[in-house]
């Protein structure tokens, strides 16, 4: 379908961008079967834990820490739908892995974990490929069972963890406590259901320069392939712009957009404010699939979470386009402003979407959210009502 328009300031709700064929042969040593879970590294792991129950509503189902023998760190286990995080705080004082992170990047996301059918042939393609050891295949076992785990390092301060779980009963890792001193959140379980689904993509921000060196390692060392792309000619809105390239398993299980800012514009993007903040490359957003987007954001809303609010001329520009292509959403334009949900389509189907604020001090996490319906995109069409929107509370924060 083409583009309604060739003005960008224009453009409302039209997908574009470059759609690169499928891989003709599976890589050899095996398949990715998905996002495991997202770890993140913050000063207060008990603190964060009471917010992404209270505010996004997760449920927290595992414990490790001094109570169960772990001298080392804190971590809470989430879950909501399909979706994981976990978050670790250190328990000593000076200099470690995690101290340094936390000192150096704030809050933020670690370790993005894949479930893999072979750990050890993963882990050894990637090693073959170029990729820096974490942590060697280990076995980690307890009554529920074996799960083998490797890790690698990314980019910046970021790595992923290839986990095999084939043997294993449990309900997250062995190590961790899932009936004793687990929080209990009686005020969260009182708030609305988020209906929160699986994760779809989430976000890596590069610096300048640094884009294609990531989308190599993905390609090269973990056997990802190209899925998508698209440049500053759209993604920008006169003032800020960024370029991506979304990498892909090969099943498509696991989709990574990798983005660096443009240089051709004089304004400060939120991906360059990304890099400022957080020092490095790493995961600016997580995105996260349900199945109505529209009853997820009213209980998000309820329970506290803050929304980025879009443009309101977003909306007067959409309602013609809607009329004339005939595309039902099935949701009205009224409940869609109200809510601040955008809409990205083509002539197969469309996809919802909304974004939280920042949801650390620094400007560098937050979550996307989104319902997809027949529609593999990534709101290239909403870029500019997005990033106006973005670049209104960068306007706030001084940093555009």
């Amino acid at each position: 379908m083409e583009n309604q328009s060739n003005n960008i300031s224009d453009l409302v709700g039209s997908d574009a961008g470059i759609k690169y064929e499928k891989l003709t042969e599976r890589p050899v040593f095996g398949a990715y079967l998905g996002f495991h879970h997202i770890e993140l590294w913050v000063s207060n792991a008990y603190q964060s834990a009471m917010f992404y129950s209270t505010h996004l509503g997760f449920k927290i189902i595992a414990y490790s820490g001094l109570e169960t023998g772990n001298q080392a760190y804190t971590a809470h286990v989430l879950r909501a739908g399909q979706t994981t995080l976990v978050v670790k705080s250190p328990l000593k004082p000076g200099s470690s892995a995690m101290t340094r992170f936390i000192a150096e990047h704030g809050d933020g996301v670690r370790d993005v974990a894949f479930t893999v059918e072979d750990v050890a042939a993963t882990f050894q393609h990637a090693c073959n490929n170029g990729a820096k050891i974490v942590q060697p295949p280990t076995s980690l076992k307890d009554d529920n069972g074996e799960v083998l785990i490797a890790t690698i390092e990314a980019y910046g301060s970021t790595v992923h963890s290839f986990i095999q779980r084939n043997r294993y009963q449990g309900v997250f890792l062995p190590g961790y406590s899932v009936t004793e001193h687990v929080l209990v959140n009686d005020f969260a379980d009182q708030l609305p259901h988020t209906y929160i689904g699986r994760v779809d993509h989430v976000v890596a921000n590069q610096p300048q320069g640094q884009m294609n060196t990531v989308v190599d390692f993905y390609i090269e060392s973990l056997g990802f392939r190209r899925f998508w792309s698209v440049d500053d000619k759209l993604l920008q809105t006169g003032t800020s712009g960024l370029h991506s390239i979304v990498v892909c398993d090969y099943d498509e299980r696991i989709k990574i957009p990798v983005n660096q800012p443009s240089v051709e514009l004089k304004g400060r993007s939120q991906t360059q404010e990304f890099i400022d903040f957080h020092g490095a490359g790493g995961i600016q957003h997580v995105a996260i699939c349900v199945e109505n987007l529209a009853k997820t954001v009213i209980a998000l809303k309820q329970r506290g979470c803050h929304v980025l609010p879009v443009p309101k001329e977003y909306y007067d520009g959409l309602a013609p386009i809607l009329s004339e292509i005939n595309l039902d959403l099935g949701i009205s334009l009224d409940t869609m402003r109200e809510l601040d949900i955008v809409v990205d389509y083509d002539d197969q189907g469309f996809i919802l979407q909304i974004f939280t604020k920042p949801l650390e001090s620094r400007p560098t996490l937050f979550f996307e959210f989104m319902q997809r319906n027949n529609h593999d995109g990534f709101g290239a069409g909403n870029f500019k009502s997005l990033f106006s929107a973005i670049e209104a509370q960068q306007k706030l924060r001084g940093t555009l």
